[in-house]
Formats: structure tokens, C-alpha cells, sequence
């Protein structure tokens, strides 16, 4: 039997009062989930604006004799690129941050040492603001409306001195910055994004002192 959300959420309080300690399954964050859906579906729709410049191209070599050829070649020949250049672009995107979404199933741990999730941690509270809702403008990266918990002065400092593939899992950077500000909270099975937030703010008020 599946435990609702609600349920889930206030063992899992219940346990970090008495035990001091969490352990979930890990699940793709609100908006990893959002942005893989929204890359997955652009793909075939590149696709089929390159089939429909390919249609274009033999429709032109076809009806050469009319002339029409000068429309419909040049135009079929653009969208033909156009698609399946966007469509192998995103496709390798993906593919890219295949092993940053495939992290994010790991377990989450929280307890007094601080968030153990997508393979990396330990994070000190310390080093961690209070959970928050933030739109986060990115360029390609995983943004959007996020659930975050900001980074303090110092969890700044120490993050952004880790190698490229450690702050990649803590995510997201940014458009135009150059350093990772914040935690993207890890989704947990079973919770929503919402729920998820509630648990990590009773841990930061338990914790974070």
C-alpha cells in the first residue's frame, strides 16, 4: 500500500524529532522533471518540422518544371536543418545531464550533519537558508520555479571550490553567473514539491541553529 503524501510527510517529521535522522527515496525534482518533459517533447516536434522541410525539398524536384522549385526547395532545405539541428542539439543536451537526473534518484538523507542527495553531501545547515520557492532564470540548465534553499556566505564558498560535476548536482547556475548560489531541494518519492519544501523546512528549524 502507498503512503499518501500528507502521511509520508509527517512520519518523516515525526522521525527527524525523535531520531534526529530521514532516510527517502530519491525522485526528480519539480523542475528536473519539468525540464527533461519539456526537452523530450521539443525533440520529436524538431523532428517533424525537418520531415516537413524533407517533404518540401522532393516537392520542389518534383514540380522543377513549374518553377515552383524556387520556393519550395530553398525553404525545404532551411526547415530540414533547422529541425534536425535543434533535435540532435537537444538530444545530446539530454543526454549530457543524463547522469546529473539519474542522481537525483539516490537516497535523501537528512539529519544534524546536514543533506546527503543526488551523490553528494554531506551539506552542512551552515552552509543552507531557509527553504524557499525562487524563479531562477538559466541558459539551458535545469530552472525555472524552483524549490531552493540559498547558500550562506561561506556554503558559497565551499561549493563553488568543488570540481564542475560536484556543483552540477547541487544546481542551478544562474544565466550570466558563473557560481552556483543555491541547493535545488531533491525531489523525494512520494512527496510533491510542496510537501518536499515542508519537510526540508522542519529540518532547517531543527537543525540550523
Amino acid at each position: 500500500m502507498t503512503t499518501s503524501g500528507p502521511v509520508l510527510l509527517a512520519q518523516s517529521v515525526r522521525l527527524l524529532e525523535t531520531h534526529g535522522c530521514v532516510r527517502l527515496a530519491g525522485a526528480y525534482s519539480g523542475a528536473s522533471a519539468r525540464w527533461a518533459k519539456r526537452r523530450r517533447a521539443i525533440i520529436p516536434v524538431s523532428l517533424a518540422v525537418g520531415a516537413v522541410g524533407l517533404l518540401l525539398i522532393i516537392a520542389g524536384i518534383l514540380l522543377a518544371r513549374s518553377g515552383a522549385w524556387i520556393l519550395l526547395v530553398p525553404l525545404g532545405g532551411f526547415l530540414c536543418f533547422v529541425g534536425v539541428l535543434n533535435a540532435g542539439v537537444l538530444a545530446l543536451h539530454v543526454h549530457a545531464y543524463r547522469g546529473r537526473l539519474e542522481a537525483e534518484l539516490g537516497p535523501v538523507v537528512i539529519d544534524a550533519r546536514g543533506i546527503v542527495a543526488r551523490g553528494v553531501g554531506p551539506i552542512p545547515w551552515g552552509h543552507l537558508g531557509a527553504p524557499e520557492w525562487r524563479r531562477v532564470w538559466t541558459r539551458m540548465d535545469i530552472g525555472g520555479i524552483c524549490t531552493v534553499m540559498p547558500l550562506t556566505p561561506e556554503g558559497f564558498a565551499r561549493v563553488n571550490e568543488q570540481p564542475s560535476w560536484w556543483r552540477t548536482r547541487i544546481g542551478p547556475q544562474p544565466y550570466l553567473a558563473f557560481n552556483i548560489p543555491y541547493l535545488l531541494l531533491p525531489g523525494v518519492a512520494g512527496l510533491s514539491e510542496e510537501e518536499g519544501l515542508q519537510l526540508f523546512a522542519a529540518a532547517h528549524r531543527r537543525f540550523a541553529r
